[in-house]
C-alpha cells in the first residue's frame, strides 16, 4: 500500500486507542517509516498497538501512552512471529482457516453492507495472505467512502471531525489534511459499527 495510506491508518488507530486528538511527532514519523521500509504489514502494526493498549488498560499501573515508541517492541516481536506467514513460508495459513476467518469477517460486515460482506467472503479464492490483506485494506477504504457519501448526516459527521481535531491553524496543509482523514475514518467506523477489515484481529 502507499506510504501515505500506511501512515494515515496507523495514526488514526493510535489516536482512536488514546481516545484523544493526536498529532504524531517527528520521532513517530521516523518510526513508522522504519516499519514501512522493513516491510512490516499494516495489520501487524495495528495488532501490536492494540496489544500495548490492552496490556496497559489491564495493568495495575496505567501509563499515559503518548508516543508510538511505546509500541516499538510489540511491533518487533509480533512481526518476528508473523514474518514467515507473510513470506509464505512454513505453509502459511491453511486455506480452510483463511476461508473461515473471511466468513466470520463477512458475517460481521453483513449488517453494514451485504455487498461488501460478499466481496470479503469472495477473497477466500485468493491463496496469498499478503494479497488478501491488501485487498481488505482497499475494500475498507472504499466502504468508508461509500458510507460517508450515502450518509444523510454526512455534514454532521464532518462537523464531528472538526470538533475532534480542534484548532488546526498552526498545522501545515499536509498535516491538517492527514489529521482530518485519520479522524474521519475513525468516526465513520464508530458511527456505522464497521469492523476493521483484516484477518488478524
Amino acid at each position: 500500500m502507499a506510504e501515505e495510506d500506511y501512515f494515515t491508518e496507523i495514526e488514526a488507530h493510535f489516536a482512536m486507542r488514546r481516545g484523544t486528538r493526536f498529532i504524531l511527532s517527528t520521532k513517530d514519523w521516523a518510526l513508522m517509516k522504519e516499519w514501512k521500509e522493513a516491510g512490516v504489514p499494516l495489520p501487524v502494526v495495528i495488532e501490536a498497538i492494540d496489544s500495548v493498549f490492552e496490556k496497559n488498560e489491564t495493568s495495575g499501573r496505567r501509563k499515559t501512552i503518548n508516543s508510538l515508541s511505546y509500541c516499538r517492541h510489540a511491533v518487533k516481536d509480533l512481526w518476528s512471529d508473523r514474518r514467515e506467514l507473510y513470506a509464505g513460508e512454513a505453509g502459511g495459513v491453511p486455506e480452510a482457516e483463511t476461508a473461515q476467518l473471511l466468513a466470520a469477517l463477512a458475517a460481521e460486515l453483513e449488517p453494514v453492507s451485504p455487498l461488501f460482506a460478499r466481496r470479503v467472503a469472495e477473497l477466500a479464492a485468493e491463496k496469498s495472505v499478503p494479497r488478501i490483506e491488501e485487498r481488505l485494506i482497499e475494500l475498507e477504504r472504499e466502504l468508508i467512502a461509500d458510507l460517508l457519501a450515502s450518509a444523510p448526516d454526512a455534514d454532521a459527521i464532518r462537523a464531528e471531525v472538526a470538533r475532534a481535531i480542534g484548532d488546526t491553524s498552526k498545522l501545515n496543509e499536509k498535516t491538517r489534511a492527514r489529521t482530518e482523514e485519520a479522524n474521519l475514518r475513525r468516526i465513520v467506523r464508530e458511527r456505522f459499527g464497521l469492523p476493521r477489515l483484516t484477518l488478524f484481529r
